[in-house]
């Protein structure tokens, strides 16, 4: 009995992987680009990586071309909003090998610095917060057969790159970000073209080994342990300012009860690096706006003296205090979160005081925020079944399901897709006693193309899979995608910043239905799409019937019992029915199969699927209700 409940245990979770590519990171644009700046920086330097919110690091104070991302969501409880990681990819989403080698990966190279008019006894320090590992996890300890650091060097007069200090990785679990102050001491580095620059090594085929780098601060006249700064800045990203998804249809938004789908606790962390002891008294306030203009509302006013330890705090407050819009369109609703910190205009530290984030209310589901950190595949299977993989929905009306928004991770070199197209299953299932039914209420079996073409997604990484038509659903369901046995499985990127609620993630294990989770916990990338409970057809009409209409519809609808169905539209090859769970009930017999005129006896009150399977092998489902 332990055997099996250890087994049972095991079978709940699946373990992400590192990402071996991130197609969300755009190559370098092409053209000239300025290597280093005409005119030396001067002291004091300064770049707490605030901006850009992500992708390189500013040219004004770094050369181009090193790797490192500005990102805000691979760090764990970053010193300030905004950091500078050096994970292994390169800017282009790839790695530096095919194989699972180590050696040199990402490197952060500061613009030329002019310390020609400094010396020993001027007290030149540069300061800077570091942490190893990411979201992901933990880097890999180091090793002579593994080498995975992180280490500075100086540039000297006569252009030598020389270490200053290195970090080992430890493995252990990520902790907090860690303060390091370096003396700029020996004469030979104080010339006109001073830079410094970080290395890291570790695996060069996938993101496993992170290094995560902030607040940069190279000064005159300082110490060791001048490692406080009068800046009060937030820090971890804003929280999700919905209860249960990240973005839903904005008709499904407006059928639930006023501000209900909204989260009653919108966090934050801010950070304080003052110096204390005595907490700094500051204010702060939460606002949400529509993109497009209009609706403006206020969700926070609040105020607190901030301690100095633990530097970082908790706030928020209740996003339902500013209830959305329920106009009948579609909404790109922006949250902020603003210190009051009264520093000047064009201080240094004045952008790490506000964090905003976007809510989308479209027309499909999403449990993520758009970016992948892992990624998540399914257990490769030698025999037996489709392994699926499915969310649950809770819709606040009947809806339809068009389809399915993917985000797949190829890995296009020798050892992996090398190219490749790869098959994808997606899958609609009702609910049966609190988790899918065994038979699904539609599936679709479509070719993801290798590279993704995907105009639709407005240039991200998913791709959108379509049913031939679109599944009438109410209720709870379940809506996922699937791989064949024997199969090239494909990983889809999983968000590790935003992880379902519970109950929400299910997979499949030889047929039976599990509830797991992903371990770290995150978001697998599969957005349901939509319809507002319209019929959308998008299966090609077969070639004897190019001339017909190309909608069925099924009349009387209601149903009475025990009446007979008249199903209008194009010729079809046979039909079935299927109850509310997705079983199959009755099937047209051989002698009728074609037939518009559908008799299955009679049926009790409740909903119904028809089910139309065409010439061409596709199916069209519509949905039927019974009335006594």
């Amino acid at each position: 009995m332990l055997l099996l409940a250890l087994a049972a245990r095991a079978q709940s979770v699946l373990p992400v992987q590192p990402l071996p590519a991130d197609p969300s990171r755009a190559a370098p644009a092409r053209g000239p680009v300025v290597a280093r700046r005409g005119t030396a920086l001067g002291l004091p330097f300064f770049d707490d990586f605030t901006t850009p919110r992500e992708g390189n690091p500013r040219v004004q104070n770094w050369l181009p071309g090193g790797g490192a991302l500005v990102n805000n969501r691979l760090p764990v409880h970053p010193l300030t909003r905004g950091v500078a990681t050096l994970d292994g990819l390169r800017a282009n989403g790839q790695g530096y090998g095919n194989t699972p080698n180590f050696g040199a990966i990402d490197s952060l190279t500061s613009q030329p610095i002019d310390l020609s008019g400094y010396g020993p006894g001027n007290g030149v320090f540069l300061t800077f917060a570091w942490q190893e590992g990411s979201v992901v996890g933990p880097s890999e300890r180091s090793s002579g057969s593994t080498p995975v650091a992180l280490e500075l060097f100086f540039l000297d007069r006569d252009g030598r790159w020389v270490s200053q200090w290195k970090q080992l990785a430890g493995g252990a679990a990520v902790s907090g970000f860690r303060q390091k102050a370096v003396a700029v001491a020996d004469a030979r580095y104080f010339h006109a073209g001073f830079q410094f620059q970080f290395q890291a090594t570790g695996n060069v085929s996938v993101s496993t080994d992170a290094w995560s780098l902030d607040y940069f601060v190279l000064g005159a006249n300082r110490t060791a342990a001048d490692t406080t700064y009068a800046d009060l800045a937030t820090a971890q990203g804003l929280g999700n300012p919905l209860r249960r998804y990240t973005a839903l249809p904005w008709w499904q938004y407006n059928a639930a009860a006023p501000a209900s789908e909204l989260n009653p606790m919108l966090n934050a962390e801010i950070t304080n690096l003052n110096p204390g002891p005595i907490p700094t008294p500051i204010s702060w306030t939460g606002t949400v706006q529509d993109v497009a203009g209009g609706f403006q509302g206020t969700w926070l006013t609040d105020s607190r003296s901030i301690p100095t330890q633990p530097r970082q705090t908790v706030i928020g407050g209740s996003a339902r205090t500013a209830p959305l819009p329920t106009t009948s369109a579609a909404k790109q609703l922006r949250y902020t979160l603003a210190l009051n910190t009264r520093v000047a205009a064009g201080d240094r530290t004045l952008p790490n005081d506000t964090l905003s984030r976007d809510v989308f209310l479209n027309d499909y589901y999403a449990f993520d925020d758009g970016t992948a950190e892992a990624v998540l595949a399914l257990p490769a299977t030698s025999t037996g079944p489709i392994q699926y993989l499915a969310y649950a929905l809770d819709l606040n009306q009947p809806d339809q399901v068009k389809g399915v928004r993917l985000y797949p991770v190829f890995l296009n070199n020798a050892q992996g897709d090398n190219g490749a197209n790869r098959s994808v299953t997606i899958g609609v299932w009702a609910d049966d006693k609190g988790q899918p039914a065994a038979t699904p209420l539609m599936t679709q079996t479509a070719t993801l193309r290798n590279p993704l073409t995907n105009p639709s997604a407005a240039g991200q990484p998913f791709v959108d899979v379509l049913f031939s038509a679109s599944v009438p659903v109410s209720g709870r369901v379940y809506v996922g995608y699937g791989q064949t046995a024997r199969g090239q499985f494909l990983p889809y990127g999983i968000d590790l910043n935003n992880p379902p609620p519970a109950n929400t993630l299910w997979r499949t294990n030889q047929g039976t239905w599990l509830a797991f989770s992903a371990l770290p916990a995150g978001a697998p990338m599969l957005r349901p799409l939509l319809t507002n409970n319209q019929t959308v057809i998008t299966a090609t009409t077969p070639p004897a019937a190019a001339g017909a209409p190309a909608v069925f519809s099924l009349y009387p609808n209601p149903l009475p019992t025990g009446g007979t169905i008249a199903v209008a539209g194009p010729a079809f090859a046979r039909a079935s029915l299927l109850d509310a769970l997705g079983r199959t009930i009755w099937e047209q017999p051989a002698a009728e199969a074609g037939r518009p005129q559908l008799t299955p006896g009679r049926l009790a009150a409740g909903v119904y699927l028809v089910r139309l399977h065409l010439a061409n092998g596709s199916t069209v489902t519509r949905r039927l209700v019974v009335s006594e």
